[in-house]
């Protein structure tokens, strides 16, 4: 597109703070001293544009972000106003010294931000910056060197192909690569490498057919058992159900038993309150204290009579395991010392006597002079054997001894002495904690009865007849008060015992929908243990054969997965086959048409750059030509490099190379160029003459053309050349 800078706003960006310049199409002429800013406003144009470079060299001079970074700030920063194909943008860009760029595209006619995420410069001039750079910005002139390979592949391209992004030699060798990729003359490539895989999907399709019929067949008899494991499961599922509506039911008969035990719990409160309140209305304030110890009194009575009947029951239980305890603990470890010692000795006596009965027969039998000692042997075998018995009847005599029938009793009575001992000792420590709190209950009950006895008869002496039957009622009163408290008392204590360890909100929670068990919980329990039993063995043996299935099929792979991969294979070996073809066919005709289009495309550029050449030296030279190495020749008769001018005069042809090559890499439209003291090794003659070059391409491009001195400004007066000349301004 058509491309015109209209102003210029620096922010700051080195040297240059809040800056503005207004250009105009055509040339462009700003004369100035040397370091006064002029190559800073160059740089900043491609800044704009394209952003910094060179980001991570360590040299000031390479890294552009260190170099034009202010030394008295940290933002780099400024904007453009242009003309594109009519259309007014503005190109703001922000630049943070710690790297951070942002760069926004403004249409001045919405408003409106556009181009976001892209590179301004490339979509304006559709280059990359090292193109535009090496293309729009001319400082010393000097002759295409190595360092415009890029350059000078594009104008190779251009001459071959009539586009400066695509190169024959280069586009045929990428094709003999992708070539050779797919087959190469060796056998190797893509092509020969899906062959033999598809060969090897042949092979393990007919294995795993064979593999797959084995699974089905081991997955028919999983199903058949699955078919068992859902019945069992929802017959689990059920007793689950019924095992829990058991556990709900028991919840809901506790509930039911403490909410009983509350109710009477609060009616035997309910009629002690009662009581008490018959008590109080009666009371003149005068027999409180009485009141209080007879009512205490009768409640202690009752607590009195209790703890005797529960000593009574305790000291029955103990007597009842001491009867029980047939031997002491010292006698049983006696006893168990002697059965178990009589066992490994008439053991060990009957094998030795059975040893003297066989050897002494044997040495009896042996011959006539041996006879006597194999008797000897054997009596004394007979002997041993008769000390074994009576060594293994011992423990009969111990248990004889200590009252049992039999050593199997006593051994037994052994056995059990631990637990019954243990028993003992808790029943023990219940009648003495019984004892204790019997003993501490009489003691209250006198101490209170005293109390009670002198307060009523000092009463009585000081009190006449009215108050004797006051007292009498009041103490009547007092009596049926102790005991509504003492009923109180149990109900309250048989409500604690119940409740204790039990959350009554979960209870009922638990208890929740439950319904009367049909059966009871043992034959609940049997189903549910049988039916666990039968999912858990069918369960194991489906994961066993599954894995078995699952390693057949793994071993087997998908059968259709594999057959469609070998289709798939065979269609991209078709496809591969005809890429190859193509590819081959490509690189005929490219190296066919390579001639063609070099004869087309070179002369044009040749052309073009004559048109400046001629320009640029008066009409001195003419018929400049190159070639797609950079190379120059001159001579409309003969031909000559251009290695055999002049200096200025190279430059010259080398100036007029690039605004001819500018002209063809931007397909015809007007771009500025930017010339940075361009031309320090001209004479002005020569200069002169330049400038005639330089008026020529400002009828297509702009031109920005910054000059330490006034030589430009006569060159282009002295050729009638019409120019803007401008200056930096402050904001």
């Amino acid at each position: 597109m058509n491309v015109t800078i209209e102003k210029i706003e620096i922010n700051s960006f080195g040297k240059l703070k809040n800056a503005f310049l207004s250009l105009e199409s055509g040339i462009n002429l700003m004369s100035a001293p040397n370091e006064s800013g002029k190559s800073t406003l160059a740089a900043f144009i491609k800044f704009v544009f394209y952003g910094f470079t060179g980001a991570r060299m360590q040299s000031v001079s390479d890294n552009e972000r260190k170099l034009y970074t202010p030394w008295d700030g940290e933002v780099s920063e400024g904007s453009i106003t242009l003309t594109a194909d009519g259309t007014r943008y503005t190109v703001h860009r922000r630049c943070l010294a710690s790297g951070k760029d942002a760069v926004e595209v403004t249409n001045r006619a919405t408003g409106r931000h556009e181009l976001i995420g892209e590179i301004p410069g490339e979509v304006f001039f559709g280059v990359t910056e090292e193109v535009f750079a090496r293309t729009l910005f001319f400082r010393q002139l000097t002759a295409p060197q190595s360092k415009d390979e890029i350059l000078a592949e594009r104008l190779r391209n251009i001459a071959i192909s009539a586009d400066e992004q695509v190169g024959t030699k280069k586009a045929v060798s990428e094709l003999n690569a992708a070539k050779n990729e797919l087959k190469s003359r060796m056998g190797n490539g893509l092509i020969p490498k899906a062959e033999k895989e598809r060969d090897a999907l042949e092979e393990a399709i007919t294995a795993s057919c064979d593999t797959r019929r084995d699974a089905e067949a081991l997955n028919g008899e999983i199903e058949k058992r699955s078919k068992t494991l859902d019945t069992a499961e929802k017959k689990l599922k059920a007793l689950r159900a019924e095992r829990k509506n058991i556990e709900k039911y028991a919840s809901l008969i506790k509930l039911q038993a403490i909410n009983r035990l509350k109710l009477e719990e609060r009616n035997a409160r309910e009629e002690y309150e009662a009581a008490s309140a018959g008590l109080k209305k009666r009371d003149d304030g005068s027999f409180g204290e009485l009141f209080a110890k007879n009512t205490e009194y009768v409640a202690e009575c009752r607590d009195c009579e209790n703890a005797s009947q529960a000593l009574e029951l305790a000291t029955a239980e103990r007597d009842a395991l001491l009867n029980e305890k047939r031997i002491g603990i010292s006698e049983a470890k006696d006893a168990e010392r002697v059965i178990n010692g009589s066992k490994r000795i008439s053991n060990l006596l009957f094998i030795i006597a059975a040893i003297a009965l066989v050897a002494g027969v044997i040495t009896t039998l042996a011959s006539p002079e041996t006879m006597g000692l194999g008797i000897i042997i054997a009596v004394a075998g007979v002997v041993l054997a008769a000390v074994g018995a009576v060594v293994l009847g011992k423990p009969a005599g111990i248990a004889r001894e200590a009252g049992f029938e039999s050593v199997s009793e006593l051994k037994d009575a052994i056995t059990r002495l631990p637990s019954l001992e243990k028993q003992l000792n808790d029943a023990e420590a219940r009648v003495n904690a019984l004892e204790d709190e019997l003993s501490e209950s009489k003691t209250r009950c006198a101490i209170l009865k005293r109390e009670l006895d002198s307060g009523i008869n000092g009463y009585i002496e000081l009190s006449d007849a009215n108050y004797s039957e006051q007292l009498q009622l009041i103490l009547s009163l007092s009596a049926e008060s102790g005991e509504k408290l003492a009923v109180w008392r149990a109900k309250k204590e048989e409500l604690d015992n119940a409740s204790e360890g039990f959350d009554v909100k979960a209870l009922e929670e638990e208890a929740e929908g439950a319904t009367e068990p049909e059966r009871d919980k043992a034959k609940v329990d049997r189903e549910l243990a049988f039916y666990t039993s039968q999912f858990d063995q069918l369960s194991e043996l489906n994961r066993r054969d599954e894995l078995t299935l699952a390693t057949l099929e793994a071993r087997s792979g998908d059968p259709a997965l594999m057959i469609g991969k070998r289709d798939s294979l065979n269609a991209r070996i078709d496809e591969l086959n005809i890429k190859h073809r193509a590819y081959e066919t490509a690189i005929a005709v490219i190296e066919e048409s390579a001639d063609y289009m070099k004869s087309m495309v070179a002369p044009r550029i040749g052309e073009r750059a004559d048109e400046y050449f001629t320009a640029a030296t008066g009409g001195k030279y003419r018929g400049l030509e190159i070639d797609t190495r950079l190379s120059m020749s001159f001579g409309d008769d003969m031909r000559r490099s251009c290695e055999y001018l002049s200096a200025g005069t190279r430059d010259s042809a080398y100036l007029s190379l690039r605004l001819a090559l500018a002209d063809m890499l931007f397909g015809g439209c007007g771009v500025p160029i930017i010339l940075d003291d361009a031309f320090g090794r001209i004479d002005d003659n020569r200069l002169r003459m330049i400038s005639g070059a330089i008026n020529e391409a400002a009828r297509k491009h702009q031109i920005i053309l910054l000059a330490h001195g006034d030589r430009e400004a006569r060159a282009l007066d002295d050729i009638g050349a019409k120019y803007n000349e401008f200056n930096i301004e402050k904001l």
